[in-house]
């Protein structure tokens, strides 16, 4: 400082003595400039800047332009006003010294020496305006000003080496902003053009080379490249003197470059030196330093990695307290403030997510939003600060669930990224901070458009993001979460196959060493896992359980993220215990388990659901060993959760089911009646609740009807079973996939007909009628509602039907993964749109058409549906086995007591003892039937079905009605519980002697017989058949399969085309399609009144929309299996164009998955829902030589009444060839298969 001091005093009296108009003052007043410039780089003092100027001014305007010297002074005075825009930021300063720097280089003839510096400098200040404006021209001049200073230095000359090296930063800044890695590699290469070792600017230049071997790192994750890094920073700091000013700078820099290894190491070594480095680097730096404000940010920055590392909430304060220090060791007016205090900001957002504290988040939104206010519109940080800001904000929402924060973060993150520009180095971050906050309005308001949005703008994220960028692999994750929000809320498997394939790609892009390696092998398991869960394929299973293994292996032991990935390793090992009983899954989930508790803080939001799930693996345990210390500790766990949850916390219903079962499970054990009434009041108190998960309260309910069945608390039971079945719209939504409906319909089975058996007892029949139809059928009932109902509504009224399904999300939707006091407010939205969603349906009731929209039906509007016939619906559960009479005069119940008596066969005892698993085909062999196994029908069975059932039923049916026809009368039949799949048809008193039904004593010697899903699809199929247009002459397409791939030929197929065209030659048009694919088929059936496939039938008993007719198709060896399915002719719509469905195949009116029967899925239900009014089906196999003869006798008694179409003509025809069958054969297995449904 005494040099400076000394300099500055001679120039002043130098300038002093010197008269105005002496033409050396010029030359002294630059000089003095020159040397307060000096002082002030030193010092940092702007009094010493502005002398400075003011002196540099007056050297030019006093020097003539034709002076020699006057480019020179000209580029001093650029050189002193970009020093002063650096420190203010004022625009002003920066365009003046370019104007300057111009004229210094115009004025400088092409061969003069000092040509090349004027030229450098120029080049610096239009450097500094595009890192201002991002003006690409600016930078493009700058690089060609230092080129053209590069070609007029001479090789040897000593000033050449500092030019390249400009040039190498300029090609570095320009590799920033187009991502080319030419430039960069350009720039690396010059860079590292040799130098000599005792250079004094050797150091500077290897800090610059560390600073694009840095960027190659990032962009290609070469560890080489990140080596080299940290090796020429140490060179840098080991040829710095350590009293030279820049020496600590350059540690700065070593200790970001360590950072930035241990990062990608996670080498905790690495971290410590990076802070020790950056220690030094303060603690060597003065206090009037104008850096060390930048090195304290540095330190704050290592520090917090360490943080991040152990979660020590130490390190956290003192990163805090250096960021402080940062600010306030810079001056207001600092260009660099505004960095400083967003880093401080960002520490204060983190302590807020580690403490919960809110004076911090909104210390951080303050600080945030004066750092946005004080940054000029046109400086490129501005953005930055814009999207800190917007996730301050946003973090504050998941906080308060304040809606205006949310609303005001995405505004900002949508002004920053239309305001980045595509090629920008940040715009692929900005976009990914946008699709989050998206996704977080989805979550709160269910606006698909959200979702939609979120996934396109991370979708855009990943595309302007390099194959080997580092950040690539996270953004690829956060794609993959949205593509699994979407799969949740739509069920369609091909997202939830995207999000696993976008995050396998996102681990293979992760380093093995990487500390995010973790993270994303615990997605990885997480998609694994949900895929296991939709199909139970164990592969899965196995490989989510390695990768969660894989990812908790890879975390310290200290590491915050250890418990939640413990967490879910135990979920999965318990997954694999009740896949495979193997105890050491189970011991092995217990103990991860504890593991995850003891790791989670006392005041940590997810210690609750980690105990929780702790309790239900011990009480696993107990249920394996029935050791009471388990089932002790489960109910002492289950009871702490309960206490410390909130009763309006999403999960509450949860944790009071784990209480409640535990407690159920004890008074098993102990017949404590105080744990009886504990459990029963707690799965009550669960089910209330409206903040929990519908599926969850439906098995509280389901749990607690059992408990008040046994105590006979008859009107209780039937209170709390009404309840639960309004319910089920919320469980089994309309808008759900196929797939989803079904596993959602297995969860409630048999609850639509314990709620009916309870309400007839205690004597409300129609109230017992509405729930089993409300109740049942409902997926089948959605396929019909999407022919009608909501189809008009989205065509007539867009604006009611988008409100309706947000409404709907929001009154159903799964918060459990969402912040403590956000699932709160998600909480108490969705208790509000529970409690609007009648009051909305009101409205679109109101619109003209839709008075009935999505109503229950009255009992009126069924008895309407008895027009042409009564309707019988057969309700056996283990609470009472009655029958529902349903006739245009009167809804009645009989009891059918001999059902449940002792004489009752053994198989219906057995499925009586559990009547929840429904839907378990009794009469079906294996013929035609590809799939089936189950018992035979026999005459037994048959006779007493009749007595115990049918023959009570008729005889009431004779008494009420009034008809003086003898025309036998047409019943319909609907069977609910285990009665789901009983053949009503088939009963009859059967003579052993004379081996053959008795007289009339049977079910066909007496009535018509049809069946029906629910009165619904009856009423849909009436539609169906009044739409339908008449012909002059009856059309037959007739699918025939005589031969198939991979199964046996049926010989009885041709016969059967045969048969039926003689049967029809004289009132039909027959088209026959032999071995035709799927694709010819669907094309042709519309538009031909009758629909005959003779062919192999196939029962899916895991999903039966798959369930399926055999044709064919071409393959590469020859003809393969084409499969026509329930979902795929369900699909189609051919109301008003067809008339009767004829499926000559097994099984086709059958349902094998027991938890899906009352929701009577299958084929003949799928070609009803097309359009059929009339569908001919089989309950389970299907004799080949049999179905030539009912085919025969059916056309033939159709053809009776000729183009006449009655919807009695075909159930009659149908009736008339089975007796016709029965009178030869009386064997019902043979027989008995074959019914009409439908009109």
């Amino acid at each position: 400082m005494d040099n400076f001091q000394e300099a500055i005093s001679i120039a002043e009296q130098a300038v002093s003595a010197t008269p105005e108009d002496n033409p050396d003052r010029a030359g002294w007043l630059n000089n003095l400039a020159v040397a307060l410039s000096c002082r002030y780089i030193r010092t940092g003092n702007m009094n010493d800047l502005q002398a400075a100027i003011s002196k540099a001014k007056l050297a030019v305007s006093t020097t003539p332009e034709d002076h020699p010297d006057q480019a020179r002074r000209l580029s001093n005075l650029a050189m002193m006003l970009s020093c002063r825009y650096k420190r203010m930021e004022n625009m002003d300063d920066l365009q003046a010294a370019i104007s300057k720097a111009e004229l210094a280089v115009s004025a400088t003839p092409e061969d003069h020496p000092d040509r090349a510096g004027f030229l450098n400098n120029l080049a610096i200040m239009l450097s500094d305006r595009y890192n201002r404006t991002e003006n690409i021209d600016d930078l493009q001049a700058a690089i060609s000003k230092t080129e053209q200073a590069v070609s007029a230095t001479p090789q040897d000359h000593p000033d050449r080496a500092k030019l390249l090296s400009n040039l190498a930063k300029r090609l570095s800044y320009r590799y920033n902003r187009t991502k080319n890695f030419d430039d960069l590699q350009a720039a690396i290469s010059i860079a590292e053009l040799p130098t000599s070792e005792d250079h004094p600017d050797r150091a500077g230049w290897l800090t610059n080379l560390v600073t694009m071997l840095s960027h190659r790192y990032h962009r290609t994750g070469n560890i080489n490249d990140l080596q080299a890094t940290i090796s020429n920073a140490e060179l840098a700091v080991s040829a710095t003197p350590e009293d030279h000013p820049d020496r600590a700078g350059r540690l700065s820099n070593l200790a970001i470059m360590l950072s930035y290894r241990y990062k990608g190491t996670g080498n905790s070594d690495d971290l410590q030196a990076a802070i020790s480095k950056a220690e030094l680097a303060v603690s060597t730096s003065p206090k009037d330093h104008p850096d060390r404000a930048g090195f304290l940010n540095n330190l704050e920055k290592t520090i917090s990695d360490r943080y991040d590392r152990t979660g020590n909430m130490d390190d956290l304060q003192v990163a805090i307290s250096k960021a402080e220090l940062a600010v306030s060791a810079t001056p207001e007016n600092n260009p660099n403030r505004a960095g400083h205090l967003n880093n401080l900001a960002l520490m204060l957002s983190e302590r807020y997510k580690r403490t919960g504290n809110i004076d911090d988040l909104q210390a951080a939104i303050s600080i945030m939003e004066l750092v946005v206010s004080a940054t000029p519109e046109n400086n490129p940080d501005r953005l930055q600060f814009l999207n800190n800001l917007a996730n301050n904000l946003s973090d504050r929402y998941i906080r308060t669930g304040n809606m205006d924060d949310l609303q005001a973060a995405i505004s900002k993150a949508e002004l920053v990224v239309s305001a980045t520009p595509e090629d920008h180095l940040n715009r692929a971050g900005r976009l990914n901070n946008l699709a989050e906050n998206l996704s977080r309005r989805y979550h709160r308001t269910g606006n698909m458009d959200d979702l939609q949005a979120a996934i396109s703008k991370t979708e855009q994220a990943v595309s302007a993001t390099p194959q080997d960028h580092p950040d690539r692999a996270k953004l690829l994750s956060n794609l993959a979460e949205n593509l699994s929000d979407r799969y949740n809320r739509t069920g369609n498997m091909d997202d939830l196959q995207a999000a696993i394939s976008k995050v396998e790609l996102a681990v293979s892009a992760t380093p093995q060493d990487h500390p995010d390696r973790a993270v994303q092998l615990n997605n990885h398991a997480n998609r694994l896992s949900e895929r296991y869960n939709r199909t139970g394929n164990m592969d899965d299973l196995q490989a989510a359980i390695s990768k969660a293994e894989l990812a908790v292996s890879a975390t310290p032991e200290d590491h915050p993220d250890r418990a939640g990935f413990l967490v879910n390793l135990a979920k999965e090992l318990s997954d694999r215990y009740k896949r495979t009983g193997n105890m050491d899954d189970l011991q092995a989930a217990i103990s991860k388990t504890k593991l995850a508790v003891s790791a989670t803080p006392e005041d940590h939001t997810n210690r609750v659901v980690t105990l929780n799930n702790l309790a239900n693996n011990l009480s696993d345990r107990y249920n394996r060993t029935g050791n009471m210390d388990d089932l002790q500790e489960a109910i002492s766990i289950a009871e702490l959760t309960v206490s410390a949850t909130p009763d309006d916390h999403p999960d509450q219903a949860r944790f009071l089911y784990t209480l409640a079962t535990g407690l159920f499970d004890r008074y098993k054990r102990t017949k404590n009646i105080d744990d009886l009434q504990t459990a029963l009041k707690s799965y009550i108190s669960s089910f209330q609740l409206p903040s929990g998960l519908p599926l969850i309260r439906l098995r509280c309910a389901r749990t607690a009807l059992c408990i008040l069945v046994s105590m006979e608390k008859w009107g209780q039971a039937s209170s709390l079973a009404q309840a639960a079945i309004k319910l089920l719209p919320f469980v089994c939504d309309r808008f759900l996939s196929r797939e989803d409906q079904q596993y959602a319909i297995s969860q409630t089975s048999g609850l639509a007909s314990d709620a009916c058996s309870l309400s007839i007892k205690i004597g409300h029949v129609h109230q017992g009628l509405q729930q089993l139809e409300f109740g049942r059928g409902i997926i089948l009932g959605y396929l019909v509602d999407s022919r009608s109902d909501l189809t008009k509504l989205q065509n007539d009224h867009p604006r009611l039907a988008k409100e309706y399904d947000a409404l709907r999300f929001k009154a159903c939707t799964d918060i459990k993964e969402k912040e403590p006091v956000i699932r709160a407010q998600l909480l108490r939205e969705r208790g509000e749109a529970a409690a609007q969603f009648e009051v909305f349906l009101n409205c679109i009731r109101r619109e003209s058409g839709y008075e009935r929209f999505l109503l229950e039906p009255t009992v009126d509007e069924l008895q309407q549906s008895a027009g042409e016939g009564p309707i019988v619906i057969v309700n056996a559960t283990d609470i009472g086995c009655d029958a529902i009479i349903v006739s245009t005069s009167k809804v009645q119940a009989i009891a059918l007591p001999e059902m449940k008596s002792s004489q009752a066969p053994p198989f219906f005892q057995q499925k009586l003892g559990r009547y929840r698993a429904i839907g378990h085909q009794l009469w079906r062999n294996l013929e035609r039937d590809i799939e089936c196994d189950t018992e035979r029908a026999d005459f037994e069975q048959m006779s007493w079905l009749w007595f115990c059932c049918v023959k009570p039923i008729l005889k009431e049916l004779n008494d009420i009605q009034e008809s003086d026809s003898h025309e036998p009368s047409r019943v319909w039949w609907i069977g609910t519980g285990i009665a789901s799949s009983f053949p009503f048809h088939a009963a009859g008193q059967y003579n052993k002697e004379l081996e053959s039904y008795q007289n009339s004593e049977n079910t066909l010697s007496q009535i018509i017989p049809s069946y029906t899903p629910t009165i619904k699809a009856l009423s849909y199929a009436r539609s169906c058949s009044s739409a339908t247009i008449h012909r002059n002459e009856t059309s037959i397409i007739l699918v025939t399969m005589p031969t198939t791939p991979g199964h046996r030929s049926l010989p009885g197929v041709d016969h059967e085309r045969l048969v039926i065209q003689q049967m029809t030659k004289d009132f039909c048009r027959i088209k026959v399609l032999e071995s035709p694919t799927v694709e010819h088929v669907l094309e042709n059936i519309t538009g031909f009144d009758i629909a005959h496939f003779a062919c192999h039938g196939s029962v899916d008993a895991e999903d039966p929309s798959n369930s399926h007719l055999v044709l064919q198709k071409s393959g590469p060896s020859g003809p393969v299996v084409d499969e026509l399915t329930v979902a795929q002719i369900s699909e189609r719509n051919t109301k008003g164009q067809t008339w009767i469905a004829y499926l000559s195949a097994c099984s086709t009116a059958g349902v094998e998955t027991k938890l899906l029967a009352d929701e009577c899925l299958h084929l003949a239900s799928g070609f009803q829902v097309a359009g059929f009014a009339h569908v001919i089906g089989s309950l389970w196999r299907a004799n080949d030589d049999i179905c030539v003869l009912l085919a025969k006798s059916f056309y033939r008694s159709l053809a009776k009444f000729g183009t006449k179409r009655s919807n009695r003509a075909v159930a009659e025809a149908l009736r008339n060839a089975i007796l016709e069958i029965r009178s030869d054969s009386q064997d019902p297995e043979l027989w008995a298969p074959f019914i009409h449904s439908g009109a």
